[in-house]
């Protein structure tokens, strides 16, 4: 008689962010799932109650993936600078992730406060604040237009738009960041 495995949610997330990293958020169906998985949907749906119980833990994992990807990158003596080249990175590198995180509708973010509320953005913020002697209404629409750019150089790069090597995303994002900067 051959072993059971048994199935457990992280495997079926694991195996949905792969998914999704190739083929994109849009792709994602419960049937390509278990297929993927070498079983049938009934497994799926006695671990989880539907498909957006399933997406919601898929939405939490990238999100984690993204989370561990940019505290490796950033640097505490130009959070802003390097949390931005990492931001452009992440989409770079990881496409479909990056389009799944920010591009999806998955986000809550209803407006620029909300962006500027977001956990490593107010890092960015304090540490201007802290390190580089400005005020926080400085910091914040420093941060605000210099993440605005970033913001549109991922986009770009992430849907395919453009693509360009990981010197030139640091020289641009340094050179919008001293121009910015020199007009505060």
């Amino acid at each position: 008689m051959p072993a059971s495995c048994k199935l457990e949610k992280e495997t079926i997330i694991k195996k949905a962010v792969v998914m999704i990293n190739k083929k994109g958020w849009d792709s994602l169906n419960a049937r390509d799932l278990a297929k993927e998985l070498k079983i049938s949907t009934k497994p799926l749906y006695r671990i989880y109650q539907n498909m957006d119980e399933i997406k919601e833990d898929i939405y939490k994992e990238i999100y984690k993936q993204y989370d561990e990807f940019i505290t490796s990158r950033v640097d505490n003596k130009k959070a802003l600078v390097t949390l931005c080249v990492a931001y452009v990175e992440f989409a770079k590198y990881y496409k479909n992730l990056f389009n799944s995180l920010f591009l999806a509708n998955n986000l809550k973010w209803e407006s620029i406060d909300d962006v500027l509320n977001e956990k490593w953005n107010q890092g960015a913020i304090i540490n201007l604040v802290n390190k580089q002697g400005y005020t926080f209404v400085e910091a914040k629409d420093l941060f605000m237009h210099i993440w605005l750019y970033a913001n549109g150089l991922a986009t770009l790069i992430s849907t395919n738009k453009i693509d360009i090597d990981d010197k030139e995303i640091i020289v641009r994002i340094v050179k919008i960041y001293k121009t910015l900067e020199k007009k505060l």
